[in-house]
């Protein structure tokens, strides 16, 4: 650890503060190429100087940058191209003596656009726009999404998948890294992603296979959320307003008494005051959300195998299940345009969840055979159970950073930042069995509160897991003469959380409260390369991540019941090497190629890690591993882009290999080869929990394309296709699975006048392997309209449609069997979510300016 922060601190001071820079003995032109509608750089970017004498050609390095020397004096022309965006051509620049130097600056590049007659101008920009690293969507072309969170957005994107529950995937994996506004988060992805208004959002970025500059975490990459931050010189504000719901479907469950509602109202404003000298945003929003919906369920376990057939202990459940989801967050930033060259930014996040859902289900429960049926004649002994449940999640949590970056005149640059987290959820889970012994004497118990059940069992759950987190980095980065560049950084992280969990149950006498004291530090250090010629430009790097992690578990008496360790300090210190690698070719002007290549690590979430023993329902418990260990991921990818006329398309052959996979697996109380495991839970039950158990694989392709039907309308179309591999060892017994997995994405934006425009979505998601069984297939469907009046200038009305096939359905089936081929267990559960829902919005947007598009731009304006 010492060592590997004096060799970090060495190689920044050779770049850092040794670095001599000779200065030029003749003219030099440089600058830097930005994204217009994101205000990002524009790497390997391909930039022309031209004069009477000379023509020559380089491209931008990953920082956007270009720097031509020993230049001659004279006029020169700077004509910038990158494939889906205008060439921008900077005329008369002045190379007036030797050792002239002229800094253009900023240079913008602003997306295709179409003319849609010789007098008016307007544009239709790509949905989405591809760099060597990632690829940018732009959120307003998903107005479906609208009056929704960051998940809604992403579940329109070609290579993320959004279950109905609000989980989030990249390409089947759902461990992968949160940035907000380009700086990591250590919250739970799915609750950061569930919190971030989508009306805040102004871009996202989905990086499947990062540079060595960025954390070595996450099997699925990167995702980048961009909230709005710049805007018109002066003052500029949006107010937005959403309620909507599926009234049709309130109800009252039978018995419960609880009134379901589905309804949704969402508010928020945007602030924003740019000057020269300094930049201000900021934002609040409010999101709550109520859903309607049912289970209904299918379980049994294996009782006994002397019998034939097997006698199984049958679960079969249905009931109502309604959801609740209530946000709130604030955000702040603030950028300082100290001088040309140094600029300091702050920003401050905060969020405030309640969300969870009830379930009242009624549980048939009887021995039987796989199919139901009696054996030997011997009556199925059946019993019911009402079994009401509550989850609820809340709390809060805080972001804050900091940043500096000073841009040195030899082309070089450093960057110092800082970021700070902290948040306090907490959870309650309550679980009540009343037992009778038919429906109808349950039916007939509703007015006297289950008073007469013949016997009942009351279990709570609760935990409290506050965060604390912490992250510094400085990044150099030094033009050599070549004009390539070199970069170096270093990164130290700490994350801490300090949890407690207490557990009441009237039948177990066991002491289950527990509490967990969970630190990781990583300590990291990269080194890149970067560079290009006429055609073909490169990247790579290799990072170093030093990850030292304790776990310490003050109750471990009950661990060794459920097969796992009983110690109480779990300690994992290891040195692991990440090297990257990406190449673009530039085939022509309309055509390119991108290879890409990463190695990536997944450090397993305390969720995972946390043995605190919850009562899920009725027939399943979840457990944590705190000995589980990281697993490692290895990336390659093939892109091949191509404009055809209007049309962009981009075709990424993809592979995904990991190591040391986690698997979520599930086993049977019966199948735990320990006898005091009734005397713990008393009953014939599913344990799920999680285990590195093998590896898996996904290979296959992903299309997108950007379609410009029109001068009025665009399309944008994904889909993939690839074949998904697991295999791995479950409690001892052979788990292989695959299956051939695809997905249809489609998004249609029409203007169907100058003030009524449209905006349709489909989403189609196939069934796909699990490592004990399988997932169903996935559909939705959504349709908005969105009507800017002339007349009332700034004011936006919206109407949305969402789930418009009442196809809100998921479904799972999990079962295993044992070298014998004895089923142990066999789960199969439908989740309904009601639909269709409708949604009316209302934006109202002060001191609104329109842009303008210019095709050409002298040098003078590029001096800033």
């Amino acid at each position: 650890m010492k060592n590997l922060i004096q060799i970090t601190l060495t190689i920044l001071g050779l770049f850092v503060f040794g670095s001599v820079t000779m200065l030029a003995q003749d003219g030099r032109i440089k600058g830097k190429i930005i994204d217009k509608e994101s205000n990002e750089n524009v790497p390997f970017a391909t930039v022309v100087i031209q004069s009477d004498a000379k023509t020559d050609g380089t491209s931008t390095d990953d920082k956007g940058k270009f720097d031509f020397e020993k230049l001659s004096p004279g006029t020169y022309t700077i004509v910038v191209s990158y494939i889906g965006f205008e060439d921008t051509v900077i005329e008369n620049i002045e190379i007036k003596k030797d050792n002239d130097f002229v800094n253009l600056g900023k240079i913008f590049l602003q997306v295709n656009t179409e003319a849609l007659s010789e007098v008016e101008v307007t544009g239709v920009n790509k949905t989405q726009v591809s760099k060597i690293d990632r690829k940018t969507y732009a959120a307003k072309d998903f107005e479906t999404a609208q009056g929704g969170n960051a998940a809604d957005v992403l579940g329109k994107l070609p290579s993320v998948t959004v279950q109905p529950d609000g989980n989030v995937s990249v390409r089947g994996t759902s461990d992968f890294m949160v940035y907000l506004n380009g700086k990591p988060t250590n919250i739970d992805a799915t609750t950061l992603l569930n919190q971030i208004s989508s009306n805040d959002i102004d871009k996202i970025d989905i990086i499947t296979v990062p540079t060595a500059r960025y954390d070595a975490q996450g099997k699925g990459g990167i995702i980048n959320i961009k909230t709005k931050s710049s805007g018109i010189q002066g003052f500029a504000a949006t107010a937005t307003g959403t309620i909507g719901g599926a009234p049709w479907a309130n109800d009252t469950d039978k018995y419960s008494g609880h009134s379901m509602r589905d309804d949704r109202f969402v508010g928020g404003i945007n602030l924003m005051y740019n000057t020269e000298k300094y930049s201000l945003h900021g934002s609040f929003n409010y999101n709550e959300k109520n859903v309607n919906g049912m289970r209904i369920g299918r379980a049994r376990v294996l009782v006994d195998d002397q019998t034939d057939p097997y006698t199984y202990f049958h679960m079969n459940a249905q009931g109502e299940r309604p959801e609740w989801y209530k946000y709130y967050s604030a955000n702040v930033g603030v950028d300082f345009h100290l001088s040309a060259t140094k600029e300091l930014s702050f920003s401050y996040f905060y969020g405030n969840r309640n969300n969870g859902r009830a379930a009242y289900y009624i549980y048939n429960t009887f021995d039987a055979d796989a199919s139901g049926n009696t054996i030997g004649g011997v009556a199925r002994d059946e019993e019911y159970i009402y079994n009401p449940n509550i989850d609820n999640r809340y709390g809060n949590y805080n972001t804050a950073s900091v940043d500096y970056t000073v841009d040195f005149e030899e082309g070089s640059n450093l960057k110092l930042s800082g970021t700070y987290e902290s948040s306090g959820l907490s959870r309650e889970l309550s679980n009540t069995n009343y037992f009778y012994d038919t429906k109808e004497a349950i039916d007939a118990d509703i007015e006297n509160e289950y008073a007469n059940a013949k016997n009942q069992s009351a279990y709570g759950m609760s935990d409290d897991t506050p965060l604390q987190g912490y992250r510094g980095s400085v990044d150099y980065e030094k033009v050599l003469e070549s004009g390539r560049t070199l970069g170096v950084g270093a990164q130290v992280q700490y994350v801490g959380i300090k949890g407690d969990f207490y557990f009441q149950n009237d039948l177990v006498t066991d002491d289950l409260n527990n509490s967990i004291d969970f630190d990781r530090t990583v300590t990291a250090a990269y080194i890149d390369y970067a560079g290009s010629g006429d055609k073909i430009s490169y990247n790579f790097g290799l990072r170093t991540e030093y990850g030292q992690q304790n776990t310490f578990i003050s109750n471990t008496s009950y661990l060794g019941d459920f097969g796992l360790s009983e110690e109480n300090n779990y300690e994992q210190n290891k040195l692991d090497f990440f090297p990257s690698a990406h190449i673009s070719y530039q085939k022509s002007d309309h055509t390119k190629y991108i290879l890409a290549a990463s190695r990536r690590i997944n450090r397993p979430s305390l969720t995972k890690m946390a043995p605190f023993l919850y009562r899920r329902h009725f027939e399943v418990y979840v457990i944590g591993d705190p000995t589980l260990e990281s697993e490692y991921l290895n990336n390659v990818e093939l892109s091949y882009e191509t404009n055809i006329g209007k049309q962009n398309i981009n075709l990424t052959g993809f592979y995904r290999g990991t190591e040391n996979a986690v698997f979520r697996v599930n086993t049977t109380t019966t199948q735990i080869e320990n006898p005091d495991m009734h005397a713990i839970l008393q009953e014939d039950v599913l344990i799920r929990s999680y285990t590195n158990a093998g590896n898996s694989t996904a290979i296959g392709g992903e299309l997108t394309a950007n379609l410009f039907v029109n001068s009025w309308a665009k399309l944008l179309v994904g889909g993939s296709l690839y074949n998904f591999k697991i295999k791995g060892d479950v409690f001892g017994y052979a788990v292989d699975q695959e299956s051939t997995n695809y997905s249809l994405k489609g998004n249609m934006n029409v203007d169907i006048t100058k003030e009524l425009s449209s905006t349709l979505d489909y989403n189609y998601t196939s069934a796909t392997v699990t490592s004990q069984g399988s997932n169903d297939y996935f559909q939705a469907m959504n349709i908005a309209f969105n009507y800017a009046p002339e007349k009332w200038e700034g004011w936006n009305f919206s109407l949305r449609g969402l789930d418009l096939l009442s196809s809100n359905l998921q479904g799972l089936d999990t079962n295993a069997f044992n070298n014998q081929n004895q089923q142990i267990f066999y789960q199969e559960t439908e989740y309904h979510r009601n639909g269709p829902i409708v949604e009316l919005g209302v934006t109202y947007t002060f001191n609104k300016v329109k842009s303008k598009k210019a095709k050409k731009a002298s040098a003078e304006e590029h001096f800033k």
